[in-house]
């Protein structure tokens, strides 16, 4: 018979054992630990994804950021643009967080969601007002920005050293130079390779050297004359570019052909001795299958300008927008919040080559010491244009396109060219209008 000892022993190991089943059946039917997947749409450089491992290390278990790759040879930036438009035209939540060239933030405002409730006054006071002004739209803050770059004009030094002027010619170059000066240069120099490239397919890029002129002789020209292009400012403009290729064969006809990174290849590969390209361009094509022993003597130097007009620098850059279908807002938030630190912005900088947005970038100290070149970067910002910030900009932009290549092609006289991008902007307004 067992004792009042033996029982409660009994009734104890029971208690126990039952409790441990109870456990061990509530842990092994827990639910899985949900992580949360970002995904987020941009050119993938190698800052990114140290950014990006960096990110998802700091939240392993929580948060997972997938990047949706586009890459340079794959994507021109319309293309980019027409994929990323398509995917969020479908409202589904594929993309959660997107990269925007500067200029597509109007037309991607309809599918993303408005971030004024998301950064602080505070917060958007640290964002350098150069970059923060291409975020609004309708006066509400849509995007925020990622990074900028500028156009400028690199040259090939050895190249340019092994003439007898070739010292004075840099030096030239360097504290900027006027067209008319730049034109005389190749003819002094008599070099029979690629002289100046710059890429005049029909494409975005195109238009950034049109404007760059433009701006130059009228900065406020569209504010003033908006799309109107039957101006003395709008001739010269063009008709410099045209004349570039078909008056003093300063440029080869096979820019007509050559968006970005064709003309950078061609610059390269054919022992060119200038092209126009992006503050970015020493770190774009790292990777690239390009002679990199060339590119080391690659230096930057300012875009020549006409002397009735001003040194003027279009900007670039990309900027981040939120999809109004994600269901992860607020760790999308958190994410472009870590990609705005001053050290991710450090790296954007060191490892993309891409101009940071922060103000504490270009003040303090400690990173003027570190990097003496930002105080040169901040003065060319002065000079720094946007293309027009409005609705229609991208649709007036590929009509443009369209006509100033015909142009430079040799298929359309200049006058024509203009005459055609008004009447065919005339006629987008007005089905604008009517629909």
């Amino acid at each position: 018979m067992k004792t009042n000892k033996q029982i409660a022993g009994i009734g104890f190991f029971l208690a126990v054992a039952l409790l441990y089943v109870v456990i061990y059946n509530a842990i092994s039917h827990r639910p899985e630990k949900t992580i949360v997947e970002i995904h987020f749409a941009d050119r993938v450089t190698e800052a990114h994804r140290i950014l990006i491992d960096k990110y998802n290390s700091m939240h392993a278990g929580s948060v997972k950021v997938i990047p949706i790759d586009f890459p340079l040879e794959d994507f021109s930036t319309d293309g980019r643009k027409e994929v990323l438009a398509r995917s969020l035209r479908g409202e589904d939540d594929a993309i959660d967080l997107l990269a925007v060239d500067v200029i597509w933030v109007h037309r991607f405002a309809k599918w993303c969601e408005p971030l004024g409730k998301y950064f602080t006054d505070q917060e958007r006071k640290g964002i350098t007002e150069t970059a923060l002004r291409t975020c609004y739209h309708d006066g509400e803050l849509v995007a925020v920005p990622l990074d900028r770059v500028q156009g400028l004009m690199y040259y090939r030094e050895d190249l340019l050293e092994r003439f007898p002027e070739g010292e004075q010619a840099i030096e030239a170059v360097k504290k900027g130079i006027t067209w008319p000066d730049f034109i005389k240069l190749k003819t002094r120099l008599k070099t029979k390779g690629p002289f100046y490239i710059f890429p005049a397919a029909e494409f975005e890029g195109l238009i950034c050297s049109y404007i760059e002129i433009l701006l130059s002789l009228r900065p406020n020209y569209f504010e003033t004359v908006g799309f109107q292009f039957d101006t003395p400012e709008a001739k010269t403009a063009l008709q410099l570019l045209v004349d570039l290729v078909h008056r003093y064969h300063v440029t080869p006809p096979v820019v007509s052909s050559l968006t970005d990174v064709p003309s950078y290849e061609y610059f390269i590969r054919n022992d060119g001795l200038f092209v126009r390209g992006w503050t970015s361009y020493d770190k774009d094509f790292m990777n690239a299958p390009i002679d990199h022993n060339k590119e080391k003597h690659l230096k930057k130097a300012p875009i020549p300008y006409l002397p009735e007009g001003k040194p003027t620098y279009v900007f670039g850059g990309w900027n981040l927008m939120m999809s109004k279908s994600s269901t992860k807002k607020e760790a999308v938030i958190d994410f472009v919040k870590f990609l705005l630190s001053d050290e991710s912005q450090e790296i954007f900088y060191t490892k993309g080559g891409y101009c940071p947005v922060t103000n504490s970038f270009y003040n303090d100290s400690t990173y003027r010491q570190r990097y003496p070149e930002i105080c040169t970067m901040k003065d060319m910002m002065a000079y720094g244009v946007y293309r027009p910030m409005q609705d229609n900009y991208t649709k007036y932009s590929k009509i443009m396109a369209r006509y100033f290549y015909l142009a430079i092609l040799g298929k359309m006289s200049v006058e024509k060219a203009l005459q055609s991008v008004q009447a065919s902007i005339e006629t987008e307004g007005s089905q604008t209008r009517g629909r």
